[in-house]
């Protein structure tokens, strides 16, 4: 250990002194990665304190150089292990590539039911063509952009700014390293005005972003778009329909999203060249901090989003903002209310489920507290897909057919009810007894979070089909005893708090493994 490392190592260790408190045996870890740290005390001493975790970043940053080969992104986590009589111990670890402090990743292809295999076939309606933008449609778009810029001066006393315009050669070049066509509207947009980045209106809140900006944006990792919760342990992993429903295909990605607009705050657009059944090859969709749960549908097109902006001038209904002398169209995308949550008690769940608004719009739904749950009452949410139970009593676990995702804390519950439920793929159970075999009669399972439960026969869980599982680090001690695992698992998470040095030991074994 170099000089520079005893310091820092020596002044770290009296950081977890003291949020461990003197005299106290305890764990301190902070995970590093990329620029971030995070930290953890166990046994839980309770939240940490301020001074830990903003105003050392410096050290940490400075320990994090020291510890870290150059060139390497791997997550890091430190530890320092106090004793409670003066003695401490420091040691630190790498995650294996593409895991965490508490996960391992065995399968990197591998993504979650409702996220589209990679080469999925390419709809033959946008693959690119060479040929010119139809004349028509560069005609039509030509008129309502001309509208607006009269209606644009009339309100401003300016002309909107537009960028440098493209050439069809430029789009052809552009389709031709994407892989695809864009739709007629968009390209008579790239002739007509280049982008409107400067905030001109054209799209109400949607900026066309430069064609460059858009070609980087699609070939940039995978082809395609967003992919938010591709993550094997986000929290939410059950893909919500968009409005209105069929529209919108519903998957978590696709290579078929073209991110080609953006409000400059947080959200794009996305032209979505494969849509479900009701929808339409180009219809705008949009994804960012403003939307929860699945994408927001935002128009059937470019042109039909043009035409909402100019109908809206003609009134004069526009939001002016002084301090940027731009014009704003008051477009109001669709709400989108997908999820509840609702405090049961000692009430039946019907009566809950009708006092809320829209019911029959509710995908993801949380019951809490409830004495007992019968969930035959579930018939009132027909669009429900993603369920969590939290701290109930006695649940009847009659789940409907459409739900995805169920997350259980209960005293009392029958699992066995469950049997042959064709959907339910994503199943986290908290205080109850588990059967194994009743884990087993259901046949779409892949997903399973058994780590706060009391499974009867751990080691048999390495016969069940599952692709991702989370267990605590006692339930993981007794598969590696057994020396088995599920066959085709991808994904590994270990919950609760470890040390550092057997997560490794874990990790190690479960890499050796495949």
């Amino acid at each position: 250990m170099t000089q520079d490392r005893e310091v820092l190592v020596a002044e770290v260790t009296r950081i977890a002194e003291r949020e461990v408190a003197p005299g106290r045996a305890g764990v301190w870890q902070v995970v590093m990665t990329g620029g971030s740290w995070s930290f953890k005390v166990f046994p839980d001493r309770g939240p940490m304190t301020g001074d830990a975790s903003f105003e050392r970043f410096d050290l940490f940053r400075k320990l994090e150089a020291e510890l870290r080969p150059s060139g390497d992104d791997r997550l890091l986590v430190v530890e320092v292990a106090l004793d409670g009589r003066g003695g401490s111990e420091f040691t630190h670890a790498f995650a294996p590539p593409g895991s965490s402090a508490d996960t391992v990743v065995l399968d990197p292809e591998y993504r979650h039911p409702r996220h589209p295999l990679p080469g999925m076939p390419r709809p033959a309606r946008v693959e690119p063509t060479g040929a010119p933008t139809d004349p028509e449609v560069l005609r039509q778009v030509g008129e309502l952009l001309a509208e607006f810029v009269g209606h644009h001066r009339r309100l401003t006393g300016r002309d909107p700014e537009f960028g440098e315009v493209c050439t069809e050669e430029d789009l052809a070049a552009a389709e031709r390293e994407m892989g695809l066509r864009l739709p007629e509207d968009v390209r008579a947009l790239y002739l007509l005005i280049g982008d409107d980045m400067r905030e001109s209106g054209v799209l109400g809140r949607y900026k066309l972003m430069p064609l460059g900006e858009v070609v980087s944006e699609y070939l940039d990792g995978d082809p395609g778009a967003w992919g938010w919760n591709e993550d094997l342990f986000a929290l939410d992993r059950v893909v919500l329909e968009a409005e209105p429903p069929g529209a919108v295909r519903r998957v978590s990605r696709s290579d078929w999203w073209v991110v080609a607009f953006t409000d400059l705050a947080g959200n794009y657009a996305a032209l979505d060249l494969d849509p479900g059944r009701a929808g339409r090859s180009g219809q705008l969709i949009a994804y960012g901090r403003d939307f929860y749960g699945p994408v927001g549908y935002v128009a059937e097109s470019v042109t039909a989003r043009m035409t909402a902006v100019v109908e809206k001038l003609r009134k004069d209904e526009i939001e002016s903002l002084e301090d940027y002398g731009r014009l704003v169209v008051p477009l109001r995308d669709e709400d989108q209310d997908y999820d509840a949550s609702e405090s049961v008690e000692s009430r039946d769940l019907a009566e809950v489920l009708a006092e809320i608004p829209n019911r029959e719009r509710v995908q993801q739904l949380y019951l809490n507290d409830a004495e007992t749950l019968d969930l035959r009452a579930l018939t009132a949410t027909p669009g429900l897909r993603d369920l969590s139970i939290n701290r109930a009593g006695r649940v009847e676990l009659h789940l409907p057919h459409t739900v995805e995702g169920l997350t259980l804390e209960a005293r009392e519950a029958d699992l066995s009810l469950l049997a042959g439920h064709p959907t339910l793929w994503d199943l986290t159970v908290t205080g109850l007894p588990v059967r194994v075999a009743d884990l087993a009669a259901l046949p779409a399972l892949s997903f399973v979070d058994l780590s706060e439960a009391d499974v009867d026969d751990v080691a048999a869980l390495a016969d069940l089909d599952v692709r991702v599982l989370t267990l605590s680090g006692d339930q993981w001690a007794v598969l590696r005893a057994a020396g088995r695992l599920p066959a085709r698992l991808a994904g590994a998470r270990r919950a609760g708090n470890s040390r550092v040095m057997e997560v490794v030991a874990w990790s190690d074994w479960l890499l050796s493994t495949r």
